[in-house]
């Protein structure tokens, strides 16, 4: 079950790429006449290529910084934005400590 949702997800991120490439080359095409295909092929694929990098990279980034926030005690990466957490969250960390520690008893 699981390889076959693998696939399928692996088929559609090829099928994107192919399109989105389709679709450089023939921007390219449209921009540049004069340059030859071979050569235009080569630079829409660096283009990809280096999209497709910056994207996993970021996505990387992203979750290892929401995996730091949430091990140093965070709430919310996206909390780091703004001054101080919303208001009451406090008041219902108390109050589940309170009922965590009741439970215990």
């Amino acid at each position: 079950m699981l390889g076959h949702l693998k696939t399928k997800a692996a088929a559609k991120v090829l099928l994107a790429a192919v399109l989105i490439g389709a679709v450089l080359v023939v921007a390219a095409r449209s921009l540049v006449p004069s340059m030859p295909f071979a050569t235009l092929l080569f630079w829409c694929a660096v283009v990809a290529g280096a999209f497709l990098l910056v994207s996993v990279l970021w996505a990387f980034l992203t979750l290892q910084l929401g995996q730091w926030a949430f091990r140093a005690g965070g709430t919310d990466p996206q909390w780091f934005w703004f001054k101080s957490e919303p208001k009451g969250l406090a008041a219902l960390r108390e109050q589940q400590r309170s009922t965590d520690e009741h439970a215990k008893k």
